[in-house]
């Protein structure tokens, strides 16, 4: 019988595994067997096997039968049908959160300093606390324009993608030049909602979109890895 300890156990080992899937520590194809899981996370089988599986029903985790589990594999299919998706749905968002920063001055205020905080870092020197500091930041605005898209169907949605959307961030920063260009699109970014032109937002963030696309692909082209399923 599962208990209360088991499922906040669960949901412990569930938050570990998918932050480090995102930020890439477990990379595409890493086999999780249960008991590594249970020596590395101190829960019992129990947890682990709920945490395996809400991971695969996230599509973070493939329950490979008589194998066991694995971090989901990366293919070009899988990259272009979650930026098709993204181009579709993010333009739209970011089109609401312009509307409601020109009528929330609290809004308003809270892109204001990460306009001010993009802008401080496009003036530091390269470095892997840079880099950090960006990710960060850049993933706060992308929380911020969910949190500000009034429609909540596509609210919903863009969160759900968000997982995997941070773990191909790694592939898209993998050449440093990624991050000077991503770091001046998220100021056009900010600038347009700032200046209340929704339709420059939704192009900016299009324009972003696909910037990352042809980046993430490039670096699969030059040398994937043994991880990456890479199909055509």
């Amino acid at each position: 019988m599962t208990t209360v300890t088991d499922v906040s156990k669960a949901d412990l080992v569930h938050r570990r595994l998918k932050e480090e899937i995102e930020l890439g520590e477990l990379a595409p194809g890493t086999p999780l067997s249960e008991l590594s899981l249970v020596e590395r996370t101190g829960a019992s089988r129990t947890p682990v096997r709920e945490a395996l599986r809400r991971l695969a029903a996230e599509g973070l985790v493939d329950l490979v039968p008589r194998q066991g589990a694995r971090v989901s594999r990366v293919s070009l299919q899988s990259v272009r049908d979650l930026f098709d998706f993204r181009s579709l749905l993010e333009p739209a968002a970011i089109r609401q959160a312009t509307e409601a920063a020109a009528a929330d001055a609290g809004l308003r205020r809270e892109f204001t300093a990460m306009r001010t905080e993009f802008a401080r870092l496009a003036r530091r020197a390269p470095s892997q606390a840079r880099s950090r500091a960006f990710y960060e930041l850049a993933d706060r605005f992308d929380w911020a324009i969910i949190g500000a898209t009034r429609n909540e169907h596509l609210r919903r949605t863009i969160a759900e993608l968000r997982p995997h959307t941070a773990r191909l961030r790694n592939l898209s920063h993998v050449d440093p030049q990624r991050i000077e260009v991503s770091v001046e699109e998220h100021l056009s970014m900010c600038d347009a909602l700032l200046a209340g032109d929704a339709d420059a937002a939704a192009e900016a963030i299009a324009e972003h979109l696909t910037g990352s696309l042809e980046t993430i692909f490039r670096n699969l082209a030059r040398g994937p890895g043994d991880a990456l399923d890479v199909l055509q």
